[in-house]
């Protein structure tokens, strides 16, 4: 196996054995879209409206729910001078681990958002365009939440920083995720440009993410 692929396969296992894997993210996800109608009340066209938009905001709260532990246990066992120093380009391990612990974590996420938007009423054609949408975005969001979680390693209690860090990048993310499942469901033909935008957000940020990802390490290991 290659490093690359140790990795990934070494971060799916501890995001499993020491984090709950999936779990974690997945109840965060149900209960921040079984809470919402709660607040804003049992409206039928209401929640149908927003639903696209609660799904994408219950996405970027369930990936940040476990970024401080994505380099910060590394920083402290000494895994990413590692990295840094093992021959191998440092943008390309840590892709490899911050996709490595989306894929164990995350995704659940678009079928529990396709679930939701139906619970709210949302009909399925649409519905499926918002989980389609939550999916594409999955990487751009992880690797958002990968690099201030990078710039945050080795400082102890650490969410608040990374939340502050992360969630400003993360707004164009949301936007174009939520807008194609609300052009979906309004029958707006925008609703394909929307989710072609947040794939063309994540494959942006595969490709330059990596980068400042391995030099925030540095950074902090300097």
């Amino acid at each position: 196996m290659s490093a690359l692929g140790a990795v990934f396969v070494r971060e799916a296992r501890l995001a499993w054995a020491g984090g709950g894997g999936a779990a974690g993210p997945a109840a965060f996800f149900l209960a921040a879209i079984t809470l919402a109608p709660l607040a804003i009340g049992p409206a039928p066209d209401l929640l149908a409206a927003i639903g696209p938009g609660i799904m994408g905001f219950a996405a970027l709260l369930s990936v940040l729910q476990s970024a401080d532990r994505l380099f910060g246990d590394d920083h402290g066992d000494g895994t990413a001078e590692l990295y840094l120093l093992s021959g191998v380009t440092p943008s390309w391990l840590v892709l490899a681990k911050v996709m490595g612990q989306a894929a164990a974590t995350l995704w659940p996420l678009p079928v529990i958002g396709l679930v939701g938007a139906l619970m709210y009423g949302v009909p399925v054609a649409p519905a499926a365009v918002g989980a389609l949408a939550s999916l594409a975005a999955i990487p751009a969001l992880s690797l958002i939440a990968g690099f201030a979680g990078a710039l945050a390693a080795g400082i102890r209690r650490s969410g608040l920083l990374i939340a502050l860090i992360a969630t400003p990048m993360m707004v164009p993310v949301l936007i174009f995720a939520a807008g194609a499942g609300r052009a979906a469901f309004e029958g707006d033909e925008r609703a394909l440009a929307n989710l072609l935008l947040t794939l063309a957000v994540s494959l942006g940020a595969t490709a330059l993410a990596p980068f400042g990802i391995a030099a925030a390490l540095r950074s902090r290991l300097a």
